[in-house]
């Protein structure tokens, strides 16, 4: 990967190990993260809570008609606990970097993507078994000219949690979104396990429909690892089985959390 334009990108990374220090010594009751997955997590944190979760970076890599993108995105998520299940989120990606080729001809962009905006809730779970939560977000059209979206993007998860052993679970996530009138669904459930206090591994397999029609199916899963139960480091990855879908999805991240 080229750095050579990506001065923002070691401020972030000096910052997180900064922030990394930190978090060891803030936190002791803990929510679960948002990262990595598809879904969410299906508690939220309480009041005067707040989390930070960083992409380092995610990729993608899609092709269309002849031509193949790769793009880099360092993602952040900010998320604020108001009390009573919900939890405000702002979240956007402050460096991208979009590698386009075609025809024998290649061109790479810089920019930063569009500021999203989301609402969390998750009520207190019925019993020991389920669990759930809503998130709504929209995001705007403030990003740079390629990484930004046309129009207001408006989007609706909901995802149901049921733990099959205190070392196994199964999520099942829906997603709806909307923008410029065309609408887009998402359905993907994943199996996740703890192997110990510190490491964890999940699998997910995905359909989606895009605004023309068009499906797609795609797998994946990911490893996590929590050195302190308030600091996670993950790796994940999506492979495309068929149809309109990234060809390649992956990332590292990382996610820690800060209260009392």
């Amino acid at each position: 990967m080229d750095f050579s334009r990506s001065g923002r990108w070691h401020r972030v990374f000096s910052a997180t190990l900064l922030l990394c220090g930190a978090a060891t010594a803030w936190a002791e009751d803990i929510p679960g993260f948002d990262r990595p997955g598809f879904g969410f997590a299906t508690n939220a944190l309480y009041a005067g809570q707040f989390a930070y979760e960083q992409g380092l970076p995610d990729w993608s890599r899609t092709r269309d008609h002849g031509s193949t993108s790769d793009q880099s995105t360092y993602d952040t998520l900010f998320r604020f606990g108001l009390g009573s299940g919900l939890e405000l989120q702002v979240g956007g990606s402050p460096y991208n970097r979009l590698r386009q080729t075609s025809d024998g001809a290649t061109q790479t962009s810089y920019g930063h993507g569009d500021t999203t905006l989301g609402l969390k809730w998750a009520p207190t779970p019925p019993n020991e078994t389920w669990a759930w939560g809503v998130l709504g977000s929209v995001e705007l059209t403030d990003g740079a000219r390629d990484f930004r979206s046309d129009h207001p993007v408006y989007t609706l998860g909901v995802v149901v949690d049921q733990t099959l052993s205190p070392r196994a679970d199964i999520s099942y996530f829906a997603q709806w979104q909307r923008s410029g009138g065309r609408d887009n669904y998402l359905i993907a459930p994943d199996y996740n396990y703890q192997f110990n206090d510190h490491w964890g591994c999940y699998g997910e397999v995905a359909l989606l429909r895009d605004a023309d029609h068009r499906y797609g199916t795609q797998a994946g899963g990911g490893l996590t690892w929590q050195p302190r139960s308030n600091l996670q480091f993950d790796t994940w990855f999506r492979r495309r089985l068929g149809g309109q879908a990234a060809v390649w999805e992956a990332g590292v991240g990382v996610a820690m959390y800060f209260g009392r």
